[in-house]
């Protein structure tokens, strides 16, 4: 008697159901979104979980958190949604070899508009089928957002340690330190983005290795208005090189080098890339190094000082090149 391997029927509802939920993590929203009630949603999500036997979701103090089988089932159903968008195009008879489909990307404020979105326009304008949903993250949440399955691709300052993530470099991002050209009376004012942001402490210790001076703080969560800022005469800001354009009234603080931090795109390992997937990677990998490299003011590139993470990273390379 042949025994056959048990497959699991999973429904379109089901699944169907249970991405939307996993990407909402809200009940009520992910309920209208699907026009059902949340009580039916409840219920698709219990058969399931009942269905695979695995916990999916765990419900606590308000809030809902995908378990690891629940991530792993979204990495799934995301990949599935790619597949078939991309075989329904081939099987209506599409001839035209363009791209169809949706995916979702999330950077640091300093890459979304000046590196992310020119690289990914080429493509954008080339497939008039494709579209995509780019976010801005903070630092410490991108790989998160990866992981957690909220986005497809995720581009950051420092590698993902978790398993199954791809870590890719793709560049390296000149900051430096700058001020106002036309006022003065607060150089020991810094600005950063928010009180969790260090990046103005690293860059001290990048040229010391022990100090940080006194300083006094400011916030501009957005980088641009963090240089709007700059150059009002709020403060100094440590900045990309690549965002710094000749024409704002702001210079580069004399006596300081500028500090390399490495850029990496993330995206999960998969046995299968679907044309979409495989284009956003090429697309990245080809369009964002120069927009990285860009330097208007001519900064120098020499004794550069490199972020333990760049150090890291070029050892790693090394040695697997061995």
């Amino acid at each position: 008697m042949d025994c056959q391997p048990m497959r699991l029927p999973l429904s379109s509802p089901l699944l169907e159901s249970f991405l939307v939920l996993a990407r909402e993590l809200n009940f009520s929203r992910a309920a209208d979104l699907l026009h059902i009630t949340q009580p039916a949603l409840t219920k698709r999500i219990q058969n399931l979980e009942s269905l695979l036997g695995q916990a999916l979701l765990i419900r606590q103090y308000g809030s809902l958190e995908l378990t690891e089988s629940g991530r792993t089932l979204q990495r799934y159903g995301s990949a599935l949604e790619h597949q078939e968008t991309e075989l329904l195009a081939s099987l209506v008879g599409e001839r035209t070899g363009q791209l169809a489909g949706f995916f979702r990307i999330v950077t640091y404020s300093s890459a979304l508009r000046s590196v992310v979105l020119p690289a990914l326009a080429q493509v954008l304008r080339a497939n008039p089928k494709l579209s995509c949903q780019a976010f801005r993250g903070e630092v410490e949440q991108l790989h998160e957002m990866l992981i957690a399955g909220k986005v497809d691709f995720c581009l950051s300052l420092s590698e993902c340690e978790r398993a199954g993530i791809e870590n890719v470099q793709i560049g390296v991002e000149r900051d430096v330190l700058i001020e106002s050209a036309v006022h003065s009376g607060r150089d020991a004012c810094y600005i950063d983005h928010d009180p969790r942001d260090n990046f103005t402490e690293k860059f001290f210790l990048s040229q010391t290795g022990s100090t940080v001076p006194r300083m006094e703080r400011a916030y501009f969560d957005d980088i641009y208005g963090l240089i709007d800022a700059v150059a009002e005469g709020i403060g100094r800001a440590v900045v990309p090189v690549h965002l710094l354009d000749p024409a704002m009234p702001v210079r580069v603080v004399p006596g300081f080098r500028p500090f390399d931090v490495p850029v990496f795109l993330h995206y999960h390992h998969q046995p299968y890339y679907t044309r979409l997937q495989q284009a956003v990677i090429e697309t990245l990998l080809l369009h964002c190094p120069p927009l990285l490299h860009t330097n208007r003011l001519g900064v120098s590139t020499e004794s550069a000082v490199a972020d333990d993470a760049l150090v890291a990273a070029q050892s790693r390379r090394q040695r697997a090149q061995q």
